[in-house]
């Protein structure tokens, strides 16, 4: 029996603090049923990651770097991992700030394969092994308005952000499950959904492309799980230089754009202008 091959894709940005060992607990993984390679595309990194790379690669054939000129972003970084990958039959999108669990990586294939569903997201836990955002909800008006805005803030009950991280509900206790969305930091894609919807929209910078990726897969009839037993640590952060300037920019536009791309007209009409007054309200708190 021919063994699955499998490409992990991973995003780096200034990720010297982590790169390595996210690499390494790759490779001390249990993989032996698959053909495994892991690709690097690095978005520019100023500081040693690319150097930290390169000596794992002189070390292992089956890690590979992608050096961008500049830093093109997540989405557009991740497609590009797609197109230099093998005729790999699954993908791992993995973030560089993560450190795989000895199973993680044989659970998360055999959830797929068991739950025959197209995308597969594992748990995330925090360095204080708490689960943090390991798969949500599509966000609607409600959740645009009270939990991706400072209305949060003034709005009591923490209701949507419960909603959205599927906080409302008590913990599942199987070993799979289906669920809207998971985190494109660790997401599994089989090459029929790819086949089937495409590449991520490169339109998002960083954030909410992973939602707006299984939103077109669950419109296209593509099952999506959480897989319980799959576990990494997240320790967050480890791709972005200038958080400020980088990361929060990013969010203000992803916000936006998921919703005028996704919503109705008269959706945009309310939440446009509430998103508007929320990044003036924002910009005049950091200057001021």
């Amino acid at each position: 029996m021919s063994k699955l091959s499998l490409s992990i894709i991973i995003v780096s940005f200034n990720s010297e603090k982590y790169i390595d060992k996210c690499i390494q607990s790759i490779l001390d993984s249990k993989y032996d049923a698959i053909n495994l390679e892991v690709i690097v595309i690095d978005n520019n990194s100023t500081d040693s990651t690319v150097s930290k790379i390169r000596i794992l690669i002189q070390e292992h054939k089956n890690i590979f770097l992608v050096q961008n000129k500049r830093n093109v972003g997540f989405a557009k970084a991740v497609n590009i991992g797609l197109k230099k990958r093998i005729k790999s039959e699954l993908v791992i999108l993995l973030n560089p700030d993560t450190q795989l669990s000895k199973t993680a990586i044989i659970n998360l294939v055999s959830c797929a394969e068991l739950g025959g569903a197209g995308i597969v997201g594992g748990s995330t836990y925090s360095s204080d092994h708490v689960e943090n955002g390991s798969y949500f909800r599509f966000p609607n008006l409600g959740v645009g308005l009270f939990d991706f805005t400072n209305l949060r803030k003034l709005y009591k009950s923490d209701r949507w952000h419960k909603y959205f991280y599927y906080k409302d509900m008590k913990r599942h206790k199987l070993s799979h499950f289906p669920v809207d969305v998971v985190t494109g930091g660790f997401m599994l894609i089989r090459q029929e959904t790819i086949n089937k919807i495409g590449y991520l929209d490169e339109r998002f910078f960083m954030y909410l492309e992973d939602v707006d990726y299984c939103l077109r897969a669950m419109k296209a009839g593509i099952k999506i799980i959480h897989c319980n037993k799959s576990k990494i640590l997240h320790f967050g952060g480890a791709s972005s230089n200038n958080k400020d300037r980088i990361r929060h920019t990013a969010w203000l536009l992803s916000r936006k754009l998921y919703f005028l791309k996704n919503f109705d007209l008269l959706s945009n009409i309310i939440i446009q202008p509430v998103f508007l007054i929320d990044d003036v309200i924002i910009l005049l708190n950091k200057y001021y």
